[in-house]
């Protein structure tokens, strides 16, 4: 019997990326660094570009922000120069013979700076089918500077409406790509990955990772000779393990990534300039957001009557076209520094209000759990959108102190993961009930049910309250 084959049609929709997105979102995730020296190259080759020198600070010489000093706070003596009306519709130029597809661009479409985020989601892409990978996408894009997790798989879970099974392994997945180590829920976790990995190459130190998993605290403390005690080793195998750690094990992943393009965690530079400001003023808290350099950035009047007139009268020659395509990258490059402008005001205010305890203190037990998720469903963006707007940025705090804009952010605790560190610390005399757990857990902010606490409790490993107490 023969099978019939039929040819069937199925309509598919694709989301296409326009240049002026990419444009974008390429001026969003620049260090001020890079900022600076990309407009440097786009005014020396853009005539319809003009840098603007004369909106420097009176007092000190530094860039003013909106006719202010971030710096001494002096206001200017002379009137800023009136720049681009950022906020008008961008022109449609009607170039001949594109077919209503943008021209190409070699500057826009040259391989962009790629930062973590990036890197790990594309490899995600390779090993995880198309519905794993939506959930690899929310996890990645809350992963911190040092390459740790920040959303915890419950939280994911509830947003995705799947189950935290589910996510887990998907996490678990994650955690095999480059660099090693990444997409860890702790440096504890990141270690321990990362010596399984190599135990299946190499030999490793014996008790190597009943160190890591059951005297983490005691490692971090220095307390070696209670670790030897405790295993029944030698203080010289315990001196050796911390040997092999130091010398093949990182606890920040994220910080050993390099982007090929130069957009990677190398070495600091020497001065560090703010590109957010909050400062105090009575009992609030402003926020500014500072341009990375010296002059007005605007598009050329003459430009734009020249290229009004062009339009006008519909000439055709090479110079003219060449004219509407320098306005035309003119005119998205300097919308491009207003979406950056507008975006990271929006995430530093958001942060600001979130981070109040902090601010006022400057005590890091102070920082609120707050996730790179949580802030863009606040201010109604993708989660990527605030991932790169705070990558390589610097936060000048009150005090005068520059943090990075990474340092604000502080995973929230899983509910599970509380109740680990609970019954780690109880006394044993006194263990605590699943009752008591719930209780705290519920002053801690997370309702969670007793018989949830007695699961988490199980997944631990650990006995009931009666069978934990010492007798």
């Amino acid at each position: 019997m023969r099978t019939a084959q039929r040819a069937q049609t199925r309509a598919t929709q694709t989301q296409r990326i326009s240049p002026r997105l990419v444009a974008a979102g390429t001026i969003l995730m620049m260090s001020s660094d890079e900022l600076r020296q990309r407009l440097e190259e786009e005014t020396t080759l853009n005539p319809a570009l003009e840098m603007v020198w004369d909106t420097v600070c009176p007092t000190c010489g530094r860039g003013l922000s909106d006719g202010a000093c971030w710096f001494c706070r002096s206001a200017s003596r002379t009137q800023a120069p009136r720049s681009f009306d950022y906020a008008a519709p961008l022109p449609a130029f009607p170039t001949p013979g594109n077919n209503g597809d943008d021209p190409y661009d070699p500057l826009e479409n040259a391989q962009s700076p790629v930062n973590l985020q990036e890197h790990v989601l594309r490899q995600a892409g390779l090993v995880l089918g198309h519905d794993d990978l939506a959930i690899a996408e929310h996890l990645i894009a809350d992963l911190s500077g040092d390459g740790l997790v920040e959303s915890s798989p419950e939280s994911v879970a509830e947003a995705l409406g799947v189950s935290v099974e589910r996510v887990c392994g998907v996490l678990a997945r994650l955690q095999f790509l480059d660099p090693p180590g990444i997409c860890a829920r702790s440096s504890q976790e990141s270690l321990l990955i990362q010596l399984r990995e190599l135990a299946s190459e190499r030999p490793v130190p014996e008790h190597i990772d009943r160190i890591l998993t059951t005297h983490w605290r005691d490692l971090a403390n220095h307390a070696y000779s209670k670790i030897a005690r405790t295993l029944g080793i030698s203080p010289e195998q315990v001196q050796g393990a911390l040997d092999f750690i130091r010398e093949n094990l990182y606890p920040y992943p994220g910080r050993l990534y390099h982007s090929p393009h130069g957009n990677g965690n190398g070495a600091f530079s020497e001065a560090i300039r703010p590109d957010v400001v909050i400062r105090r003023e009575l009992a609030d808290y402003i926020v500014e957001v500072l341009r990375p350099f010296d002059f007005e950035l605007r598009v050329s009047e003459a430009y734009q009557r020249y290229c009004a007139s062009v339009r006008r009268n519909g000439n055709d020659s090479p110079e003219q076209r060449m004219a509407l395509e320098q306005y035309r990258r003119a005119t998205w490059l300097v919308h491009s520094l207003s979406l950056r402008e507008q975006t990271l005001r929006e995430i530093a205010e958001y942060v600001a209000a979130h981070q109040r305890p902090f601010l006022d203190t400057e005590l890091e037990h102070k920082l609120k759990p707050m996730t790179r998720t949580e802030v863009a469903e606040h201010i109604k963006k993708h989660a990527s959108t605030v991932s790169r707007a705070t990558a390589n940025k610097y936060v000048l705090l009150p005090s005068r102190n520059l943090v990075p804009f990474d340092k604000l952010f502080a995973p929230a605790a899983a509910p599970k993961t509380v109740v680990a560190e609970l019954l780690a610390d109880e006394n044993p005399d006194k263990p605590l009930t699943d009752e008591q757990i719930r209780r705290i857990l519920r002053v801690r902010g997370f309702e969670v049910a007793r018989r949830t606490v007695a699961k988490y409790r199980l997944a631990l490993g650990m006995p009931s309250s009666n069978q934990r107490g010492r007798h």
